[in-house]
């Protein structure tokens, strides 16, 4: 049983040594992952955008033909969101100095630094800020602390007193969105999980982990105690290699997954749940009635700060936006196929990219598949133009004012989608943008789409009527050489994969884990026991 880990990557992704002036001096990359980068002005005639390795925001003139550069002011550390309160007033976070920097734009500064430390509790601090919405009657600031787990409400008119403090029941809360009538706050929850869990298989032969128990191989099991069990029918897929049919196999721990009905499945359909939640549950360390929580988006009430959960969408939220038509929330992000044992069977598809409705008031959603061409995934590569067509690490998104039509960037595979209201993709803009697309605004009076590359840290113009990029600017990154050329071996999902839909960022995303459990076993090679 293996929890993927990709420790080189991460040492070259985070710290450089670069040579300035003769002396060697330390760069350190913390890989802040954006999640609203780039906002429009409520007139649309100012476009704001986050530099985030220069710790600044960059602020534009968008009433010619091209953005003109008209300020550039510095916040605080790594700022991956920023937000128009007002024409004049932006709200930034600050990543890595946990903090939110309020901007007035028209005079160029910080009016306020927000760092939270609540004087009720001393000990409350909120780390790594990532987002922020207004909402509410009278307005409130919502500003998402995804390392907390925590969402802080200002208000904006006293925003350095004390904030109201909600506790989200999920993993790293990030991007936000509000209603059409300003009452209601949408969070995604970054890594929150996908209804999988691991009974455990092997404590009892390596004698050094009292917990969990080894339930896979307890003899009242589905199996009689076969361990590993099968997963296709009574064999195995693919088949046992000769060298280990009739000996004794290392025994290992199993994930299972809890489907529509509520039962826990492995892989093979067999159904764990007495062991899992049942009246066998202790077997597996668990007691009767054990639950495994799986909220997707959190909807708080910006009046009387209730929240609300939607449930069952994905595993990892990248990001969300409200239809402005219907008040309908599409999220995006991807969805992992851990319950499906051993690498040569999930090989290049042990991931989707998906999309997911979630209705107002209920909280229903209905999820799909934002790559419908790639079919059942049957197949582990496909020709390269309709590789180029499958979009990769979705984070940015935006709908036009009518809501018919909502542009979704792909950070791995540098491209840009185009959906209807349904969720169907009707469009393709062909160009393939700077490395890194992450944030995208939608400027309807003009009919352009403003994108910011996160990796390439260029500011993209394009033409809605044209289909292409009518204008480029880059933004000063003074991130060293080698972290801009090594991205695209952790990201790049159109080079990495056969399908053009995963890389190494699939499951180590922003340099991070997917905090799920994997079996990459492969039972048609020689057992190398650690």
């Amino acid at each position: 049983m293996l929890s993927r880990t990709c420790a080189y990557a991460m040492r070259v992704m985070c710290i450089s040594l670069l040579a300035v002036g003769g002396a060697t001096a330390q760069i350190v990359n913390f890989e802040s992952p954006h999640v609203n980068p780039i906002a429009l002005s409520p007139s649309g005639d100012v476009l704001v955008v986050c530099n985030t390795p220069d710790n600044r925001i960059e602020v534009f003139d968008v009433t010619g033909i091209a953005p003109i550069l008209v300020n550039s002011i510095p916040v605080g550390a790594d700022p991956v969101s920023v937000r128009f309160r007002t024409e004049s007033e932006v709200w930034v976070a600050n990543h890595i100095s946990d903090s939110v920097s309020v901007v007035d734009l028209d005079r160029g500064t910080v009016m306020h630094t927000l760092m939270v430390r609540h004087d009720a509790d001393p000990n409350l601090y909120l780390d790594e800020p990532t987002d922020i919405a207004f909402a509410g009657d009278p307005q409130r600031a919502f500003v998402t602390f995804s390392q907390s787990n925590r969402i802080a409400v200002f208000d904006p008119a006293n925003p350095e007193n004390n904030p109201s403090i909600i506790q989200i029941a999920g993993e790293d809360p990030k991007a936000l969105t509000v209603s059409p009538n300003g009452m209601y706050v949408y969070a995604a929850i970054f890594e929150s999980g996908n209804r999988t869990t691991v009974l455990g298989g092997g404590a009892e032969i390596l004698s050094t982990i009292p917990f969990p128990p080894n339930a896979v191989s307890d003899p009242t099991g589905p199996y009689g105690g076969q361990n590993p069990p099968p997963n296709n029918g009574s064999e195995f897929e693919p088949p046992i290699t000769d060298f280990l049919v009739g000996a004794t196999m290392i025994p290992v721990g199993l994930v299972v997954k809890q489907d529509s009905e509520g039962k826990w499945r492995d892989d093979n359909g067999t159904d764990w749940t007495s062991f899992v939640s049942g009246p066998e549950a202790a077997k597996s360390g668990r007691p009767v009635g054990w639950e495994l929580m799986d909220h997707d988006m959190a909807c708080i009430n910006a009046n009387t700060l209730q929240v609300e959960y939607a449930d069952h969408l994905m595993n990892i939220c990248m990001n969300l936006a409200v239809n402005p038509n219907d008040g309908r929330v599409l999220m995006i992000g991807t969805d992992a196929t851990n319950e499906i044992r051993f690498e040569p069977v999930i090989n290049g598809t042990f991931l989707r990219v998906n999309g997911a409705f979630v209705e107002p008031g209920t909280l229903d959603g209905t999820v799909f598949d934002l790559n419908p061409h790639l079919g059942d995934y049957s197949q582990r590569s496909v020709a390269p133009s309709e590789r180029a067509k499958s979009i990769g690490d979705p984070r940015g998104i935006a709908w036009n004012a009518a809501g018919d039509r909502c542009y979704i960037t792909g950070l791995g595979s540098n491209n840009l989608i185009v959906l209807d209201e349904n969720g169907d993709r009707v469009e393709e803009i062909p160009t393939e943008l700077p490395e890194g697309p992450t944030g995208v605004v939608v400027d309807d009076e003009r009919n352009r789409l403003y994108v910011i590359s996160k990796f390439a840290s260029v500011l993209s113009q394009i033409d809605l009527a044209s289909k292409g990029t009518d204008s480029t600017l880059s933004l000063h990154d003074p991130s060293p050489e080698s972290i801009k050329l090594g991205r695209k071996h952790l990201y790049d999902t159109h080079k990495n994969s056969g399908l053009g839909h995963i890389a190494c960022a699939s499951c180590h995303i922003d340099v991070r884990m997917d905090r799920l459990v994997w079996d990459l076993g492969a039972p048609d090679q020689l057992v190398k026991p650690l």
